[in-house]
């Protein structure tokens, strides 16, 4: 089963074979293997190789991507909501609520980069002290379980907005949530290695967080 979104491709992972279950019927929700890694090290790599095209990018070009991934949430916002209400066991009125969170993050960020960059300039003694902003590289997401959906979209929007390039690692608990959010980024036309998706419990996340590759690392925890 191909559970890993690496450099534009999905793949099989070679790691340990785990399943997310519905927490009230104990459904199996979802059923893969977590990325090893050599696996996660692939998929810094393409994150790196896929990073400076689109820091290069204006920023309108990368808002259209963003927009037209609100669009995508928008058109599987019953899916997501059932999914995220599936595996977390959450009512379905408050997994929708969760979706629109998700829509709503992609205008409340652009509105806060607008507001929060740009060239300053300001006098300092016989000098002017200049102040510029710039993407900061490779950067991992790892997300909670209780808002799969929601929590690690606010790392991954603003920080694919600034021109950074991500590794997201879900919850070993919520997979499926994850596969069909990057699945929405892919159908808004995200260039390959910009966002890869690196499915896994501990190890995997162990070899994402301990990787030289990576510039940053975004949690809630």
């Amino acid at each position: 089963m191909s559970t890993l979104y690496i450099a534009g491709a999905w793949q099989a992972g070679q790691g340990e074979l785990f399943h997310s279950l519905n927490p009230v019927t104990q459904q199996v929700l979802w059923s893969g293997q977590g990325a090893t890694a050599e696996q996660v090290d692939h998929a810094v790599q393409a994150a790196r190789q896929a990073f400076p095209a689109w820091a290069l990018l204006s920023l309108d070009q990368r808002i259209a991507v963003l927009e037209a991934f609100a669009a995508s949430l928008k058109q599987h916002a019953d899916e997501l909501a059932n999914c995220i209400g599936e595996e977390t066991g959450k009512p379905l009125w408050e997994s929708a609520t969760e979706v629109t969170s998700m829509v709503n993050k992609i205008a409340i960020s652009v509105q806060s980069y607008r507001e929060r960059t740009g060239e300053k300039s300001s006098p300092l003694g016989d000098a002017t002290a200049v102040l510029r902003h710039k993407p900061h590289g490779v950067v991992a997401v790892f997300g909670p379980y209780n808002f799969p959906g929601h929590l690690p979209n606010g790392h991954i929007v603003p920080a694919l907005l600034a021109g950074n390039t991500v590794l997201f690692k879900p919850s070993e608990l919520t997979p499926k949530v994850a596969e069909l959010t990057v699945k929405c980024w892919i159908e808004a036309g995200l260039p390959a290695g910009v966002l890869n998706l690196l499915q896994g419990g501990r190890e995997t996340g162990v070899a994402l967080a301990a990787n030289p590759g990576i510039d940053g690392l975004f949690f809630t925890g």
